[in-house]
Order: structure tokens, then C-alpha cells, then sequence
């Protein structure tokens, strides 16, 4: 409550035709009251409350305001908004997944009028966002032709920005379609290559993709690195005699005996070209318990754990003969390890 005082003016008399005005200044007490603004006037408006953990908590005001102020987690924060908004982000270091509570403390009016809200906000953030990416890490024989799908936990609130959002090394010209707003699909806009080593980035963080209700990855970018399918694969045949060839689109290209493992120590089945090495120092356990430490072994192509494609020099070639590898003649590994690629499929058979 304030006062002021006023000075009174009082008109005395009317004449008729003329104005007969006797003044009577004399100071007189009046109180004005300027009444403070109640919480009622400025309301906040409650479906407006949205809780983003990239940027805060967004707030809105049936009336524009000139400042805010709130706490979060024990630390006071506040906003100047040298234009008065209705509208208004309040920055605070939200965690996704975490329940969060914010009291906005005073909030200033436009007309300058200081209201003490003490209005208690409360929250459950949503989970991070997460993806599965088809393929997957180092997957073997990808379809060179799409699609190479990211399923995401939850819808994507900007599907647009995918184009940007994700990278391909080598680089892979094509489009991204989406089937609703989880699933987005890449189509090469040609076959690629047969056995490349392909690396898909999505970048993550608060600058990648997000939900609708602002969840994001949490890693700061997730690398897919994936062999796209071959044209060419390699059969093994446990037979009378042993034999590898290499088929091209179908095609024989190459033929030769080899050696599997003695006692069956062959695993059968299918499996891919691992690595390629020029040569291993090999050392492990032969099948009948005793065991074995060979230098040098040239033109290693690794199929399963320590199984592998190598040359190695015997008297002969065409039945079983080494530990579990499978042996070729030098020359012929060599011609073989130059022929294929890693990603390039194996079957080894009876």
C-alpha cells in the first residue's frame, strides 16, 4: 500500500451566462492503493509444460512475461527477455530416463509486477532413444542393393534430416524411405561393388536423430562397419579326393585338391573369408593331443576361430591331413589369395 498526496480542486458555484469558479485549494490526504497482482491474473498454461532433455522444460504463459526465475537440482537459474514472451525454453540439464522436478520461483510481468509463483513442476523423462541397424556390426554377405534398415525405439520426430544424420564410407548415393516413423530404409541408387567393406555412421547425440518427446542417442555417433555380398564363393568337399573350388557368379574358376582334418577336425557348415594374412606363425594342438608350432605358414585366409584357408607343403593332396585347416599347395593358395576378398563365403561339405 502507498500513498501520495493530492491536491483537491473543488468547484464552488454556477451563475448563470457566466462562470463564477471559486477555488479552494486546500491539501487533502487521499490514498491510492496499487494492489499487487494476484497469481490468479497471470496463469501458467499446463498442456504448454514439455520436458525435452536436449533443451530444458518449455513453459507458456497466458500473459507475456519480462523474467523468470526457477531452481532445479538445487541451483537457482534466471531469464531476461528484454521482449516480453508468452512462449519460453528454460534450460536445465535434464537426464533422460530420469524423474525431474522444477519449482518456477518469481516470475515478472509486463507491467513489471513481481508475482511469487512457487509453482512445482514434476517429470519422468523418457528412456534414451535407441536403434538396431540391419546389418549389423562386421555382418557378412549384405544385399548390395538395400534395403539397410535403422529401427528406432520410438518415433523420429524430424524423418527429413536422415540425409544428414547418416554416412556412408565409401560414399553410397542413394534414398532413405520410411515406414511410419521408427523404420527407415536405404536403397542404393545402384547395385555396389561386390565384397567392399562398407562403414554406416549414424551420427547420435542431441544433434541426431530424436523422438518426438526429445530422447537421443546417447553415443556420439555408432559406426556399422558390414561386406556386402560376394559373387564369387569357395566349396569345400570332404570326398574321395578332397577338393576346393572357387566359383565366380556361378562359375568354376579354380580347382585343386586340398586336406581337411584329420578325425574329422573340419568343422562343416558355412562360414566367410575372416582376414587375409601373408603368412602366420602357427602354433595350437593336433587332434591326437600333441602339439604343434609352425613358422611362416604362407597365405592365410581365416574361416572360424583358428580354422583357416593356408598353403602348406605335403607329398600329396586329397585327404584328410592336418589339423583342422584346410591345406592347399602353395601355388595354389597364393593364386587363391589373390583371387578373393574378405566377406567371400565357404562351405565346407561331405
Amino acid at each position: 500500500m502507498k500513498r501520495w498526496h493530492q491536491w483537491g480542486l473543488a468547484v464552488v458555484g454556477l451563475g448563470v451566462g457566466s462562470l463564477v469558479l471559486t477555488l479552494n485549494w486546500s491539501p487533502r490526504l487521499t490514498e491510492v492503493t496499487v494492489q499487487q497482482a494476484s497469481a490468479e491474473s497471470l496463469q501458467l498454461v499446463p498442456k504448454s509444460v514439455e520436458w525435452f532433455a536436449d533443451k530444458g522444460v518449455h513453459l507458456a504463459f497466458n500473459e507475456p512475461v519480462q523474467s523468470i526465475s526457477w531452481q532445479y537440482d538445487g541451483t537457482k537459474y534466471h531469464a531476461n527477455f528484454p521482449n516480453p514472451e508468452t512462449s519460453m525454453w528454460l534450460p536445465v540439464p535434464l537426464k533422460q530416463g530420469s524423474a525431474a522436478s522444477l519449482n518456477v520461483q518469481t516470475v515478472v510481468t509486463s507491467t513489471g509486477t513481481t508475482l511469487d509463483m512457487n509453482k512445482e513442476l514434476q517429470a519422468t523423462l523418457p528412456t534414451t532413444l535407441t536403434v538396431t541397424t540391419s546389418p549389423g556390426p562386421w555382418q557378412m554377405n549384405v544385399t548390395r542393393s538395400g534395403p539397410w534398415t535403422l529401427r528406432f525405439s520410438a518415433p523420429v520426430r524430424d524423418r527429413e534430416a536422415i540425409d544428414h544424420e547418416v554416412q556412408f564410407q565409401p560414399a553410397v548415393s542413394g534414398t532413405w524411405q520410411w515406414i511410419g516413423r521408427t523404420i527407415a530404409e536405404f536403397f542404393p541408387s545402384q547395385r555396389v561393388r561386390p565384397t567392399v567393406l562398407e562403414r554406416m555412421t549414424l551420427f547420435g547425440g542431441p544433434e541426431g536423430p530424436q523422438g518426438v518427446a526429445g530422447q537421443f542417442l546417447t553415443q556420439k555417433s555408432i559406426v556399422r562397419p558390414f561386406y556386402t555380398a560376394s559373387n564369387q564363393k569357395i566349396v569345400v568337399r570332404e570326398g574321395d579326393p578332397e577338393t576346393l573350388t572357387l566359383y565366380r557368379d556361378g562359375k568354376p574358376i579354380l580347382v585343386s585338391k586340398c586336406n581337411t582334418g584329420v578325425d574329422h577336425a573340419t568343422p562343416l557348415g558355412h562360414f566367410y573369408v575372416r582376414n587375409k594374412f601373408l603368412w602366420v606363425n602357427m602354433i595350437g594342438t593336433n587332434p591326437n593331443g600333441t602339439h604343434y608350432n609352425v613358422p611362416h605358414v604362407p597365405w592365410v585366409m581365416p574361416i572360424d576361430g583358428n580354422i583357416a584357408i593356408h598353403g602348406y607343403p605335403r607329398a600329396a593332396y586329397g585327404f584328410p591331413q592336418s589339423a583342422g585347416c584346410v591345406e592347399l599347395p602353395i601355388p595354389v593358395a597364393k593364386k587363391l589369395w589373390h583371387m578373393i576378398h574378405v566377406g567371400t563365403p565357404v562351405t565346407i561339405k561331405v
